[in-house]
């Protein structure tokens, strides 16, 4: 199912639980290079359960969280219900049912290659206000290096059934330069360490890995 307004009902909690969050140093970039300030209000889109929202809602932010998947929206709704500046919206990238000129900042986090380009840049275009920024964030996992990164790639390919054609490197950083032209496209690279936690088994991990 490539439909994202109807893909990720069934993963909601899986979201919640495991899902990677986005680093600090964000929002230290975004006040040093594009003015970010409290008073700044946020378009995140594609907002899913609210990850990256809560970055900036935690700054103080007012933040609408832009998200097509009901279930997905509901579960921002919920966990971010302690923000009051935090504003839900039935919409999606191409139309995001945001006023003309209403937003300083313009995010998607994890989310920015199930939109539709051209629909998507004008409609960010249009709730722009002028000077306004788009910031674009993926969270990458490395695929080598390690037993268990290649063992895990491995995994996925053999066994995800549309696992090549939504991977999200399928947007390569031509496309994305192609996106904001003319304007310039900057890439910013932040360390994200992710810790695994280890559950007890009566087989050993490598037994595991030749199993699947």
């Amino acid at each position: 199912m490539t439909d994202p307004t109807r893909r990720f009902s069934s993963r909601v909690e899986s979201y919640i639980r495991y899902r990677p969050r986005y680093p600090q140093p964000i929002i230290a970039l975004l006040e040093r290079e594009c003015g970010l300030t409290p008073a700044s209000v946020v378009a995140d889109v594609g907002s899913g359960t609210g990850i990256l929202s809560e970055l900036f809602l935690a700054k103080g932010n007012r933040v609408f969280g832009v998200e097509p998947n009901p279930e997905m929206r509901e579960a921002g709704q919920r966990l971010l219900a302690g923000y009051p500046g935090f504003i839900s919206v039935d919409g999606r990238a191409e139309a995001t049912t945001l006023p003309h000129a209403s937003v300083d900042l313009v995010t998607a986090g994890q989310a920015f290659h199930w939109f539709d380009r051209p629909s998507a840049r004008a409609e960010f275009a249009r709730i722009l206000k002028p000077g306004g920024w788009i910031m674009l964030i993926w969270n990458k996992r490395r695929k080598l290096g390690t037993p268990v990164a290649v063992a895990y790639e491995t995994l996925l390919l053999r066994y995800g059934t549309d696992y090549y054609a939504v991977d999200h490197e399928n947007v390569s950083d031509e496309m994305i330069a192609g996106f904001f032209h003319p304007a310039a496209m900057c890439l910013r690279v932040f360390e994200n360490p992710r810790t695994l936690l280890t559950m007890r088994t009566r087989w050993p991990l490598r037994a595991i890995w030749e199993a699947v």
